[in-house]
């Protein structure tokens, strides 16, 4: 198959974990689908994840390329987007597995049947590893209300998901940004959805992901250091003037509140720089006010961030 014939490229970036990987490749092979390929960019130190690759050679469209020093997350994705020729880019994370063979056709229909769109994603299932407990996750209507409204809305929650819930078209401009970490998958979406602002919803479990100890989440949730610059750097990156959002000055302020920044030297030590907007500045003088305890109570801090929303500076 040539090139220009793939419609498909599966990206997997994978490190280590070779059961998981097993897995994924695994529910790849009983995929009903045609034109595609599979690309697995390596960042293992070992062979393990090869050893794995080398069992499927003969079931799947395999391209394999191991990295020489590791690329490292997130570039490592983008090493794998780079090398694929298809139409459309599945990433799938190497602890994540499609749940139904018809998994990869639905989502590439999905962007067939609406060629002004680059952008699908769909109902999954949380397995945590650790219990055995599943959990299925589905968008609502309100929160895709939010999503057509703008894609900066995605700050007050992720109600996309983890990347491998998503297909999207191949284009050069849809790259991971290597500057981030813990909200890598919230400005991707951002700036794909910012780039077309068109998307489809399949509210159907067609993707697993796998839940475990070892996730960057773990390395990263209430984390000052890692909390506050990236999400500032998210705002500035795509407008100061998104705190004019009310989900998303919602946000800023339940941030403040979760990693307990009282102070202005608060945000510094956490290793924030430049400017903070006056609507942050705002934020921290109303919560100083009172002690956490009483902000901690979610009637009264939600009370509190309305009437500091409806009095704040715009921009």
């Amino acid at each position: 198959m040539t090139n220009s014939n793939i419609k498909i490229s599966v990206c997997i970036p994978a490190y280590k974990n070779p059961e998981f990987l097993l897995r994924a490749l695994a529910s790849l092979a009983t995929q009903q689908c045609s034109s595609w390929e599979v690309i697995i960019t390596d960042d293992s130190p070992d062979e393990s994840v090869h050893q794995v690759v080398q069992q499927f050679q003969q079931q799947l469209p395999i391209q394999y390329y191991k990295n020489t020093p590791a690329h490292g997350m997130p570039a490592n994705w983008n090493t794998c987007y780079d090398k694929a020729n298809g139409a459309y880019i599945k990433i799938l994370h190497d602890d994540d597995w499609l749940a139904q063979p018809q998994a990869l056709e639905k989502m590439a229909a999905a962007l067939d049947a609406n060629p002004d769109c680059d952008f699908v994603y769909t109902a999954y299932s949380n397995h945590y590893l650790q219990t055995g407990d599943i959990e299925d996750v589905h968008c609502n209507a309100f929160y895709q209300r939010l999503l057509q409204q703008s894609p900066v809305n995605l700050f007050q929650r992720n109600f996309i998901g983890p990347p491998s819930v998503i297909m999207h078209r191949n284009k050069p401009a849809y790259r991971y940004d290597v500057k981030t970490r813990w909200v890598v998958d919230i400005d991707f979406y951002m700036q794909v959805l910012q780039a077309n602002p068109k998307f489809v919803y399949i509210d159907e479990v067609l993707v697993n992901v796998g839940i475990s100890g070892e996730q960057i989440t773990r390395d990263c949730f209430r984390v000052r250091e890692v909390e506050i610059p990236e999400n500032f750097y998210l705002l500035r990156k795509f407008s100061l003037k998104a705190l004019n959002n009310i989900y998303v000055y919602d946000f800023f302020w339940r941030m403040l509140r979760n990693l307990e920044i009282r102070q202005i030297a608060d945000l510094r030590s956490s290793g924030l720089e430049g400017d903070i907007p006056a609507p942050v500045r705002q934020m921290l003088t109303l919560q100083r006010q009172f002690p956490l305890r009483v902000l901690r109570i979610g009637v009264v801090s939600k009370l509190l961030m309305t009437f500091s929303y409806l009095f704040r500076k715009r921009l």
